[in-house]
């Protein structure tokens, strides 16, 4: 018979480790790479849940969006005045027309 005792397995941190194995080490640095997946899932979940940073975030692209459109159309409308000019005329216009036509049929009825 042998006078050494058969090794038993080792605990490390709650997990059993088989006798005679080098998994120490790679049980350690799958703990870690857990941990760091973990921590980013949390982050990531903690970014979902704030709404108000959300929030603020979506009204300042669209804040963006609408400040660079407006630079546009009034970029387009400097280099064809003539177009500008046509568009507020024609305003003008139907808002006379309109106006007259409302004036005549209150008219009508008092009559």
């Amino acid at each position: 018979m042998s006078d050494t005792a058969p090794e038993s397995p080792a605990v490390h941190e709650g997990t059993l480790i088989p006798p005679g194995t080098d998994d120490v080490a790679r049980l350690r640095a799958e703990i870690e790479r857990t941990r760091d997946h973990l921590g980013a899932t949390v982050e990531q979940l903690a970014a979902k849940i704030d709404v108000k940073s959300r929030a603020r975030a979506k009204a300042s692209e669209l804040s963006g969006q609408l400040t660079r459109q407006a630079k546009s159309a009034t970029a387009q409308a400097r280099k064809q005045p003539d177009l500008l000019s046509a568009a507020a005329g024609s305003l003008v216009a139907l808002a006379l027309i309109i106006l007259f036509v409302r004036g005549r049929r209150g008219r009508r009825g008092r009559r």
